[in-house]
Order: C-alpha cells, then structure tokens, then sequence
C-alpha cells in the first residue's frame, strides 16, 4: 500500500463510517463547529479533510513535511506541517478542549512525519518481515494530565501508529519517558529559558526500559514524537535522554512546526508558510 494511499486515509478510517456519523452525532448534540470552516457539526468535516491533504500539508506530498530550523538543532527532525490555521486549531482542540475529531487529522499529519524521517523508509529488506519502529511520546508534566484528563501526546502517537499499521509499517507506542519533578510549564519561555527548564527534566525509568526489551527485543529504531515543535529544546532532551540509555534514535517528529521555524525540505520548491 503506497504512502499516500495508507496513511492518506487515515483521516477517513478514523472518522469515517460509524465512526464519523457518531461523532458527527455527538458533535451536533453538543453545537458543535468544524476547526477549519466553522461551519455547524463535525469538529473536522469532510471538506476541510480534504482540502488539508490537497494543500500539500498532508501526506500525498511528502516532500511537503517541513525539516523545522529549531533554534535548538534536532537531527531527523519532521514536521506534518507548519503550525497555523487550521492546523493550530486542531491541535488545541485536541490537547486542551478534549475534541476527538480532532485527533485523526493530527495522527495523519503525526504519521507522514515519522515514515519521512530518514531511515525509516529502510527499516527492513524487500521480503524481509520488517521490525517494528518504536514511537516515544514527549510527556506531559503529571499536572496537565491531570487536568485534562487524559494523556494528549500519549494519544496521538497511538492514532498516528494505528495508521503507520494500516499503510504498512509496523509502528508501537513505548512511553519511555518521564517528566522530572519541578519541570515547568514551557508556554511564554524563549528558547534560552527553554533550554535551561528542559536540561535534565525528562528521564528514562529503568523499569520502562525493561519492559520495552521483554515486549520488543528487536525494533526497526526509535522515533520520538510530539504534537508541537517549537525550539526543538524538549526534542533535544528527549533524545540525549534515549541515547545515554541505549537507544540511539532514528530521529523525531511532529504534526506540527510553528511559523518562524517552519522550513521546506530541499526536495521542494514551495515557499516557507
């Protein structure tokens, strides 16, 4: 199944069938207004779903997913696209008003991001069974789960997985990090104030790691992964965390990359958005 094809309905898959009409039910219950057009009913509609993946945001134009120039340099770092409306949208739905239509845009956009880092295209041989990629979330401070909920980014990278699954690619989520205690909330910081909150925040507990290895003794390689990037500085700690425990990763990726940091790959003519 090619990219497109798989992970491209991915968005239909999650919100289609009696999936989408539920939803759309309890979307209009609820006086509800789709994140792109607001037009009364589904939190995402079908229009809006389509004109995503046409605009080149969404995975049949791969070379569209954005190598983000973070002001903190992350190697194999990619972007599903470029952090404004309505992806913006959809993003804060999902994180901090709970909407579950929300969630299946952002998975696509999440997945095209991991299958364009580079080696994940290579992850096993033609005829080969191929390995499965492991995806690490960012965690969330236990307080903002707390408050809302339920775990947003832990969410996300199951979505965008199932998909991964669906086109192909053999894709499990491992929560192997953890938030340190004092680790600040990083809205309104600069990327030096970032960094600095960030360094030595995350962990990576020894009982995660022992787990991982008995459920998944071979992997393809790991990806971590995020909603948002913005300086790059939890993506940096993220992976030197993973590294100094023994899991060198394959790189990392986002649904999204905020506007000033958001650059085109090479492969593209198109002008930063």
């Amino acid at each position: 199944m090619s990219v497109g094809a798989g992970v491209g309905a991915g968005v239909g898959a999650g919100v289609g069938a009696g999936g989408w009409f539920a939803e759309a039910g309890a979307d209009l219950l609820r006086g509800g207004r789709c994140l792109g057009c607001e037009r009364p009913g589904l939190v995402w509609c079908r229009g809006c779903d389509a004109a995503l993946l046409a605009s080149g945001h969404g995975p049949p134009l791969l070379p569209g997913c954005r190598v983000p120039a973070t002001a903190h340099p992350v190697a194999g770092l990619r972007a599903g696209a470029a952090y404004a409306a309505p992806v913006s949208a959809l993003v804060v739905g999902h994180k901090e008003r709970g909407l579950a239509g929300a969630l299946p845009p952002l998975a696509t956009l999440l997945a095209a991001a991991v299958l364009a880092v580079p080696g994940v295209g290579h992850a096993g041989r033609p005829g080969e069974r191929r390995l499965p990629l492991l995806l690490v979330p960012v965690p969330s401070r236990p307080d903002a789960v707390r408050a809302r909920g339920r775990d947003a980014g832990r969410a996300l990278a199951r979505a965008a997985a199932a998909l991964l699954r669906a086109a192909g690619t053999p894709a499990s989520v491992v929560p192997l990090l953890a938030t340190r205690p004092g680790l600040r909330d990083q809205g309104g910081l600069d990327a030096a104030a970032r960094a600095v909150n960030l360094a030595g925040g995350l962990r990576c507990p020894s009982h995660r790691l022992r787990a991982a290895a008995v459920r998944r003794p071979r992997v393809a390689g790991v990806v971590v992964v995020d909603d948002v990037v913005t300086t790059g500085a939890t993506l940096v700690e993220a992976t030197r965390v993973l590294a100094a425990s023994g899991l060198p990763g394959l790189g990392c990726a986002t649904a999204a990359a905020t506007l000033r940091t958001a650059v085109l790959r090479a492969s593209t003519d198109e002008p930063a958005r």
